[in-house]
């Protein structure tokens, strides 16, 4: 069941962000990290944030509404620049939106650290479950595991001009680090684990069988 705070900040905010990620995205093509991908990894985050929130581990109300809005501009700079360092111009449009809400200054520095962030597959100070990085870090993740992230590895890592006989190793490699982020960041949700651990074996399995 989507939790109040979620479903409240869906209603205030979700038609608003899902136009403007569309807007921004109107003049590239890459469909694995367009608008459908931020509605995704806002799926992703509003699952763990219902996990956190149904065990009293998040109680702030403005949570939902702060990760609905990183989680549609996390990626939004791939529109100017498709390297990993990315986070940098999806935290200026972000910004720019930002200018216009009612949320503290506290607030937008939390939403602006995540949206730079969260492709810091390093994961420095990323590892807080409760921290709004992790949260969209991780729900990030989430949807490069399944058929869906093997689609989106590829296209990103072509668009970044990689070698495509380097492609399978260096997507085992990033796969096995998103997996141990997640294992070890909600640690405490054995399902959660399970579940996405299948479905990041079966980009694993599908790039060594390339290998081999």
């Amino acid at each position: 069941m989507v939790h109040p705070y979620i479903s409240l900040a869906e209603r205030k905010l979700g038609g608003l962000l899902k136009k403007e990620c569309i807007m921004i995205f109107s003049n590239t093509i890459l469909p694995s990290h367009d608008q459908r991908h931020h509605e995704r990894v806002w799926h992703n985050a509003s699952m763990l944030l219902t996990r956190l929130y149904d065990a009293g581990m998040v109680t702030d109300p403005l949570m939902a509404e702060k990760a609905i809005i990183a989680a549609f501009f996390h990626d939004t700079g791939l529109t100017m620049n498709p390297g990993p360092d990315h986070g940098t111009q999806s935290r200026q449009l972000c910004s720019l939106f930002l200018d216009n809400s009612d949320l503290s200054e506290a607030d937008r520095l939390d939403i602006l650290e995540a949206v730079e962030k969260h492709d810091d597959k390093d994961y420095h100070a990323l590892s807080d479950p409760l921290s709004l990085a992790a949260i969209i870090s991780v729900a990030d993740d989430m949807d490069a595991f399944g058929s869906e992230g093997i689609e989106r590895y590829y296209e990103i890592y072509s668009l970044r001009g990689i070698d495509s006989t380097k492609i399978p190793a260096m997507v085992i490699s990033n796969a096995e680090s998103r997996l141990r982020h997640l294992e070890n960041t909600y640690s405490m949700f054995p399902d959660l684990k399970a579940q996405q651990r299948q479905r990041a074996e079966t980009v694993i399995s599908h790039f060594r069988n390339l290998i081999k």
